[in-house]
């Protein structure tokens, strides 16, 4: 889902159940209740699924409906009384009830935009990374409050530990498995941490779990760089772009599933100091190595609302496809049917 369509169905929901009309951020909650139900199902399989509707259209705000948990699972599992139709009409019907009540002032709506926390986050990704080469990796909230989990729990501190890091053609960690002694509280939280030297350990990391149930997974490539082209661009490998993009997001995605109450979070992924990189597909051509076209931007981001119940490989394809295109190269799925991995091409019709 983008940001833009999850803020126009807060809003003109009211931050309110579109069926029984309860707050769903109440003043004063450390937890957002609200679940953004699809009416037609992402996905064929889906309640009401059966629909000529594309993926993308399946997430745009004409296909939501704000909820409570409760009445998200009684229109899923009840899909004959709850049709399209009808909830398309409940739907319509109570944003004009929230107007209505808005213009007399019978009901505030609680802000549910972090912004500005995804702003400061990305200021401190592009200070922290300096010069070099990091890939980040991170899920917010949509809605922030400060303690709004203890991340200094067992389980919690056991999931970090347990993260793997990610292989690569080139260099590699001391370890494919974090130092546990790394893991230590901070001013945020709980973090795990091990930077990148001019000696042997050139590759590094940073983990992080704030209390206000942000975290993020950062790794150094900046040694990965395999050299120059012949107009002086950098080079960076696509298979370790791609491991590093699956481990990351399958480490984080772990920690929310089994440690994080929200049932939705935003998915930001950046990389910093792009300028002047070319994406080496892994092919070469008649007349060569395929690369990509040269990066003019700082810094590559992506970012995307997207549901608890999402799949692991359903998002590290979306971000790896997107990623890809940036360096102007195209790959229609990142996982091949036979258990293989497909790579980059140019773009064909």
């Amino acid at each position: 889902m983008k940001e833009k369509d999850v803020k126009i169905l807060w809003g003109r929901s009211g931050n309110r159940c579109a069926i029984c009309k309860i707050e769903l951020t109440p003043v004063g909650s450390k937890s957002v209740l609200g679940e953004m139900a699809h009416i037609i199902a992402d996905s064929l399989q889906g309640p009401r699924g059966d629909s000529h509707l594309i993926s993308e259209q399946r997430n745009e705000y004409d296909n939501l409906i704000l909820l409570c948990p409760t009445h998200h699972t009684l229109i899923d599992k009840n899909e004959e009384e709850w049709t399209i139709e009808k909830l398309r009409i409940i739907k319509s019907e109570h944003e004009n009830w929230v107007s209505n009540q808005l213009s007399h002032n019978n009901i505030s709506i609680s802000s549910i935009d972090n912004s500005n926390f995804i702003e400061s986050r990305e200021k401190s990704w592009i200070s922290f990374s300096g010069n070099k080469l990091w890939f980040i990796t991170s899920f917010t909230p949509l809605h922030i409050y400060e303690d709004s989990i203890d991340p200094l729990t067992p389980d919690l501190y056991n999931l970090i530990n347990s993260l793997r890091l990610p292989e690569f053609n080139g260099y590699s960690m001391f370890s494919d498995n974090l130092n546990q002694y790394n893991t230590v509280p901070n001013e945020y939280g709980i973090i795990n941490q091990e930077l990148p030297n001019e000696g042997q350990n050139k590759l590094g990391h940073r983990i992080q779990v704030f209390r206000n149930g942000h975290c993020e997974f950062l790794m150094c490539l900046e040694y990965l760089r395999t050299g120059r082209d012949n107009s002086s661009n950098d080079i960076l490998i696509y298979n370790d772009m791609r491991n590093s993009f699956i481990a990351q997001i399958e480490g984080i995605l772990n920690i929310w599933s089994k440690s994080l109450p929200f049932n939705d979070m935003l998915l930001t992924l950046m990389m910093t100091n792009t300028t002047c990189i070319r994406l080496h597909s892994g092919q070469r051509i008649y007349n060569g190595d395929l690369l990509g076209q040269p990066v003019t931007s700082p810094t590559l981001k992506y970012s995307r609302v997207i549901n608890k119940t999402e799949k692991l490989q359903f998002l590290q394809d979306l971000v790896i496809k997107r990623f890809v295109n940036y360096f102007g190269l195209n790959i229609n799925s990142v996982f091949a049917e036979n258990g293989n991995m497909n790579l980059p091409n140019i773009l064909y019709f």
